[in-house]
């Protein structure tokens, strides 16, 4: 899944397909917190990719992008910190 972050005279947007419209946003900052949100949370529900692309000024840019889990794996639930040593 891709969402799209997006400037477009002056207003930001984003972009969820899986929502099927364009929401506004005061800030792009917002737009795009509000986008890694929910990449994140389409990641650990469904164990696909997830994509943030942001489009501003003619050129796009994937900001942030989950990889796909292996099919013999299972989503994750929750952060797992890497142990101190």
């Amino acid at each position: 899944m891709v969402i799209i972050v997006k400037c477009s005279a002056a207003q930001w947007s984003l972009l969820d397909p899986a929502a099927g419209v364009a929401e506004a946003f005061s800030s792009g900052a917002a737009a795009f917190d509000a986008a890694v949100g929910r990449a994140s949370a389409h990641h650990r529900r469904t164990g696909q990719g997830s994509t943030v692309r942001v489009e501003a000024l003619g050129n796009s840019v994937e900001a942030v992008h989950f990889e796909a889990l292996p099919a013999n794996s299972a989503p994750v639930s929750g952060l797992h910190p890497a142990p101190v040593t």
